[in-house]
This record gives C-alpha cells, structure tokens and sequence, in this order.
C-alpha cells in the first residue's frame, strides 16, 4: 500500500528525488522546504546571534523583503507550496516570526495578508 501512494513519482523503478539530475519532470510539485530567514532581533546587538543578509534597518523593511521573497514564490506557476525558515526564534538564530518565547515580532495581519494572496497554481 505504500508503495503504491508514490506510483505518479517513479521514473523506472526508481522513486523521482529532486537530487537526481537524470529524473525527467513529469508534473511533479515543487516544495520550496525553506525559504527567508530575514535577521530580525530589535533592540539587540547580541554577535552571537544570526540570520540570513543583511539585517533590515526598520520593521517596514523586514515586511517589504518578506513579501517580496513570499509574492516570488506565488507566482512561479510549478510552485505548490513553500514554508518560511522557521515560525520562532530558536537559540541564537534570530530569524523567525516569532520570539523565542513565542512573542509575535510583527502584525500577524500582515503576515496573513501577504501569505494569504492567491497563488499561480490556484489562477485558472
């Protein structure tokens, strides 16, 4: 039973990955597993911590590199779906949406408001 859930993905007898650079697409989905991990930690200048780029001057440039990568995603017309680096702060990387003790960093509005925009899967 197993197995046969993974049928559309073979490619000869072997199951499709994405690491192999011989497996035709045949209508695979594209997951974009992780993307973003903007450097976000206000009020702190501690060098222990990370994230990805340039850190943002201003919130306002935080949302504005968030939607930018996110509309990116949404309107590749192959991509099915995606998820941001990680939803809190863990440790010293800073990059989350969320502090460490799950304190949200921004609006979730708008977040919602940028995730929530139709994607080039769902035109017709």
């Amino acid at each position: 039973m197993f197995a046969s859930a993974f049928e559309g993905f073979k490619t000869g007898d072997e199951p499709w990955h994405n690491s192999r650079k011989d497996a035709p697409y045949r209508g695979q989905p594209y997951f974009v597993s992780e993307y973003g991990g903007i450097w976000w930690n206000p009020g702190q200048s501690d060098d222990k911590s990370w994230g990805y780029g340039e850190r943002p001057r201003t919130e306002e440039e935080f949302l504005a590199r968030y939607r930018a990568l996110t509309e990116t995603l949404l309107s590749h017309p192959k991509v099915s779906g995606f998820a941001y680096t990680q939803l809190y702060d863990v440790e010293q990387e800073v990059n989350g949406l969320h502090t460490y003790d799950r304190r949200p960093k921004f609006d979730p509005a708008a977040i919602r408001e940028i995730n929530t925009q139709p994607g080039a899967t769902e035109e017709e």
